[in-house]
């Protein structure tokens, strides 16, 4: 069958455009793809990706979401919102002083090291604190006599590990806090810099934990802490205990490979996260719900700047089957997957059953644009 010269004009010409659309669009794509975005510091409404592959999973846990460390190790699967072990639910990364450091909020950074070190404030800290800086303690230990003397008084032992004549009970029962700085490095809109962030940890000499444990759980009075005391003191004199090298304890606490150790975790998490999407590069939001046979849920669609569509677009590009985090004000509310590049000006997430959770970001959001 011969085909008819203005049939052949029409197909010829649906292919040109067809190639022409492909055409435009694949040169679209690359130009996006190879352009160079500055990071963006976080707001309060955040889109945050997390590198797979750097050990930590996002789970979905009573409807919120939750970054903890998917291993001992850092490396490790991809994030996953399904299964994890013990350990890792131990493992709680605080969001919400991520994104504060990320801000470059040097205070968020100390509280930031301790939590994610499990180190952070728990039932087992003295009621009393006595708060001693690296800074005074370095000076204590190293010549100045009468901030020697003070040291010897709040832990009720002398620097070599040798007892007092008497007990002071606030000492036995409070020792002190060592507050040190821990330096981060953190990257701020595309800058690498140094933060330093206060770690605290309470000290008390091993002799006066000894003698805490000796009465633990039992009724005392002062005369029979002061008799453990005495007991604790004299094996240490007659040598049938070794006393504790105290300097030596504290120094360590002050080293630079403990705060070198204390720094290579929150940095390594602080490196992996990615601010992708603020609030400024939102245009803005909307939700509808739907009822189910569980109760209704609600989806929320997010209106990107034409900026924040190709920074999205660029994120998803090699991150197919990984999650983002909703972030609102600290507290991450939706973790949905990405199925496909992510190119379209609206993203839509989905199945959320918090309707206040739901409302406050869409909320939040309109009231940034307005």
């Amino acid at each position: 069958m011969k085909i008819r010269s203005s049939t052949k004009i029409a197909i010829g010409f649906t292919i040109i455009v067809a190639g022409s659309i492909y055409g435009y669009e694949y040169a679209m794509r690359q130009a996006i793809m190879s352009e160079h975005f500055t990071p963006v510091v976080p707001g309060k409404v955040n889109l945050v990706g997390i590198n797979a592959g750097a050990g930590f999973k996002i789970l979905v846990v009573n409807e919120m979401a939750q970054l903890v460390q998917a291993s001992e190790k850092f490396q490790g699967a991809e994030t996953s919102d399904s299964g994890a072990t013990e350990g890792a639910i131990k493992k709680h990364i605080p969001i919400r002083e991520m994104l504060e450091v990320l801000k470059g909020n040097e205070k968020a950074l100390g509280p930031f090291i301790m939590k994610v070190n499990d180190r952070d404030e728990n039932d087992g800290w003295p009621p009393i604190r006595v708060i001693w800086k690296a800074e005074d303690l370095t000076k204590a230990l190293h010549g100045d006599k009468t901030l020697e003397k003070k040291l010897i008084h709040d832990l009720n032992i002398n620097l070599d590990g040798t007892p007092l004549p008497t007990l002071v009970r606030t000492s036995l029962e409070n020792g002190i806090i060592i507050d040190k700085p821990i330096p981060v490095k953190v990257t701020i809109e595309g800058k690498q810099t140094i933060k330093i962030g206060r770690f605290q940890e309470p000290y008390k000499p091993i002799m006066m934990q000894t003698i805490e444990k000796r009465y633990a759980d039992k009724q005392v009075t002062i005369d029979t802490i002061r008799g453990y005391y005495g007991d604790e003191a004299k094996n240490i004199l007659d040598h049938k205990s070794k006393p504790e090298d105290i300097r030596n304890s504290i120094e360590t606490r002050l080293s630079k490979s403990n705060a070198s150790e204390l720094a290579e975790y929150p940095q390594h998490i602080l490196e992996s996260a990615q601010v992708v999407i603020n609030d400024s590069l939102i245009d803005k939001a909307s939700y509808r719900s739907t009822d189910t046979n569980n109760g209704p849920v609600y989806d929320i669609t997010i209106e990107l700047t034409d900026e924040g569509r190709k920074r999205l677009w660029q994120f998803s590009e090699d991150r197919i089957g990984t999650q983002i985090m909703l972030i609102n004000n600290g507290v991450a509310i939706a973790a949905p997957r990405i199925n496909h590049e992510l190119a379209q000006g609206e993203l839509t997430i989905t199945q959320l059953k918090d309707k206040r959770l739901v409302e406050e970001v869409v909320d939040l959001i309109n009231q940034h644009k307005k």
